[in-house]
Parts: structure tokens; sequence; C-alpha cells
């Protein structure tokens, strides 16, 4: 009777769970780059384009939104070993994009 030899290498769903991450991870960013260009074209950007400040409002709240599910979702794309050093990163982020956003709207 034959042994099955131990598995090498990484499970499918480990890589499945990983593009999804990943994919996640770049919708997030395309939302968050698009809201971050809204509000900083109607924060410095001529009155006539945004007169009543929603572009400010909504982009605000919509990017930290957006940073937060990246910060959340880009670790898990990367292994294991990396995920740790990757939070490291992506936490700090997410703190200094919602204070911008919170300054944004305080002051303008």
């Amino acid at each position: 009777m034959t042994v099955p030899s131990p598995k090498t290498g990484r499970s499918t769903a480990s890589i499945v769970g990983r593009a999804v991450a990943g994919l996640v991870s770049v919708g997030a960013g395309t939302v968050f780059v698009f809201c971050g260009w809204l509000v900083i074209s109607s924060r410095f950007g001529l009155t006539q384009t945004d007169m009543h400040g929603y572009g400010l409002i909504f982009g605000s709240a919509l990017a930290t939104i957006a940073a937060l599910v990246l910060a959340v979702a880009l670790p898990l794309a990367f292994s294991h070993r990396r995920r740790g050093r990757v939070y490291a990163y992506t936490m700090p982020f997410f703190v200094i994009v919602l204070g911008l956003a919170i300054a944004a709207l305080v002051t303008a």
C-alpha cells in the first residue's frame, strides 16, 4: 500500500482567495483615487465646479470607506509571511487618509 506524500505548495482556495483580495483591492483603490481627486478638486478648485460642497462631503465619506476596504483587503492578497508587514503599512495609511478627510471637511 502506498502512502500519499504530503502536499507542498499552495492550495487552490488560497490562490483564489488571494486573487479575489487583489481584485477587491484594485476596485477599492480605484474608488479611493477617484473620490480623493473629487475631494481635492472640490476643496482647492474653482467654486463653480462644486458650489454646494457635495463633492467634498460625499467624496470624503466614500474615500474613507474605500481606504478602509483597501487597508483591510490589500494585505490578504499577500502570503502569510508578508501580511503583517503589509498591515503595518496600510493601517497608518488609513489613519492618515482619515485625518486628511476630516481636515478637508472641517477647514472648508
